[in-house]
């Protein structure tokens, strides 16, 4: 569903390129982890494929639509409907409860959110987990939970590919495996998952592994 060619991105003052003529295909409902140490690339390619980074040369196909060559509102519209990139760091509106973090992506321009629309959110939360935090605001929850909510938040729009930067990177090892199983779980449903890591054991637990140094696999 996701095809990658020739992917080169360079950053002004390196000395090498971040993502040096790569290319990669994603099959639908595949779960991909692409391992490397820190500074390897490896992040700079999960925005590429997700459309947050442009890169300097290359295609970035999917479902047919180059998304290389789209306009930046026609790469919003993609990771409004189809794509979601889940952060390390959460990326959290620290002023909104888990809630309404959720709703986030239903928020914009004039129209007000739903009934259906909160009660889709609940229970995303409650699916992750968080049911009763709804009104807990970010502050008052520990990493794992504000990374459900994160998870939830990515679900809220039905994203057909899931874009996973270090989820687990800042949480404990029982946190971690309990995000690797909900992670797990979306995918035997049918989400197509690629996840940066740099843990060889949550790699493993997904259906293929890439390894990248200094930009390549």
């Amino acid at each position: 569903m996701l095809h990658a060619r020739n992917i080169i991105k360079h950053y002004p003052g390196a000395d090498r390129p971040a993502v040096n003529a790569l290319d990669l295909d994603l099959a639908e409902g595949e779960f991909l982890s692409i391992l490397g140490k820190s500074g390897s690339g490896k992040s700079t390619l999960l925005g590429v494929l997700s459309s947050l980074v442009l890169p300097d040369a290359g295609q970035v196909i999917y479902k047919g639509l180059d998304i290389c060559s789209c306009s930046e509102k026609e790469r919003n519209h993609l990771r409004a409907t189809e794509f979601a990139v889940v952060f390390q760091q959460h990326h959290l509106m620290p002023y909104l409860t888990a809630l309404e973090n959720v709703l986030l992506p239903f928020m914009g321009g004039l129209t007000p959110i739903r009934a259906e629309e909160r009660r889709k959110a609940g229970a995303l939360l409650e699916r992750v987990g968080l049911g009763g935090k709804e009104r807990s605001l970010p502050g008052k929850l520990s990493g794992g939970e504000q990374q459900r909510v994160a998870i939830a938040r990515a679900l809220a729009k039905n994203a057909q590919v899931i874009f996973a930067d270090e989820p687990t990177g800042s949480l404990d090892s029982a946190t971690g495996g309990a995000i690797m199983e909900l992670l797990r779980e979306l995918n035997r449903e049918g989400v197509s998952i690629v996840m940066v890591t740099h843990n060889p054991g949550y790699a493993e637990q997904s259906h293929r592994v890439l390894t990248m140094t200094d930009g390549r696999f």
